[in-house]
C-alpha cells in the first residue's frame, strides 16, 4: 500500500540503530507488514490466550485440538457448552481453560459491546479486555496488532521485543519493559511495525555484527 511505502525510512530516520536492525531483517526476509486476520475477535482472543507464555510450537497443536472440539463456527456459546474437561483435554492448562470460559461468558453477555470492539480506540479495548480474568496487556496487544491491524501498539513486556531492544542498544541484559517503552516513543506512530521487526530479529537470531551498517 502506498501509505506504508516509507515506514522503514521513517523509523530509520527516527532511530538509526533500529534502522540497522530493520535493514538486516529485510535483507533476509523482506519488508514486514501487518496482515490483519479475518478471524472473528472472540476466536482471535482465544488463540492469543493459548499462545500466552508458551512457544508457538507448543501452542499450535493446542489451538488445533480446541478448534476441532468446538467445530465451525467457533462461537462463545459453543465454548460455553463444552465441559471443562474438554478444554483441558485439548491441552489448555486449568488457568487458561478458566480464562477461555470467562472470555466466552463476556462475549455472550456483552454482545453489543463485543460487536463494537473493532471500532473502539486502542486504550478502550485494553481497558475493556484487561478487566477480564487472565487477559493481560500482552494478549490484548497481540489482538490489536494481528487481528485489528493497529499500527501504533507496543507490547513492551514481550520477551522477543525486549531481546530486540537489547540487541539494538547493546545491553548486557534483556531490556526491561520500561526501557522498551522509553525507547519506543521515537517509533510512534508505527510502533507495531517496529515490534514486528524486533520480533523477527529475535527469531532470526541476529547478532550485533549483523547490524553493522555497510560503509
Amino acid at each position: 500500500m502506498a501509505w506504508q511505502a516509507n515506514i522503514e525510512n521513517r523509523l530509520a530516520r527516527a532511530d538509526p540503530a533500529l534502522g540497522h536492525l530493520i535493514e538486516a531483517v529485510m535483507a533476509r526476509i523482506g519488508p514486514q507488514r501487518i496482515a490483519p486476520s479475518r478471524v472473528a475477535p472472540f476466536e482471535a482472543l482465544v488463540r492469543a490466550v493459548i499462545y500466552q507464555s508458551i512457544s508457538a510450537t507448543a501452542a499450535e497443536p493446542i489451538h488445533r485440538r480446541l478448534k476441532q472440539a468446538v467445530s465451525t463456527p467457533f462461537t462463545p456459546s459453543k465454548v460455553l457448552a463444552l465441559r471443562s474437561q474438554s478444554l483441558t483435554k485439548a491441552g489448555l492448562s486449568k488457568a487458561k481453560a478458566q480464562t477461555v470460559r470467562a472470555l466466552a461468558g463476556w462475549f455472550a453477555a456483552n454482545r453489543t459491546l463485543a460487536k463494537k470492539l473493532p471500532s473502539l480506540a486502542d486504550a478502550k479495548i485494553v481497558e475493556t479486555l484487561t478487566s477480564l480474568p487472565g487477559i493481560g496487556p500482552w494478549t490484548v496487544n497481540v489482538f490489536l496488532i494481528f487481528n485489528l491491524g493497529r499500527l501504533d501498539v507496543m507490547p513492551a513486556a514481550d520477551l522477543g521485543i525486549r531481546r530486540g531492544v537489547q540487541l539494538i542498544d547493546g545491553l548486557r541484559a534483556v531490556a526491561t519493559p520500561k526501557q522498551v517503552l522509553d525507547r519506543s516513543q521515537a517509533w510512534s506512530p508505527y510502533r507495531s511495525i517496529a515490534s514486528i521487526y524486533l520480533w523477527q530479529a529475535t527469531k532470526l537470531k541476529l547478532r550485533p555484527s549483523d547490524l553493522t551498517p555497510v560503509r
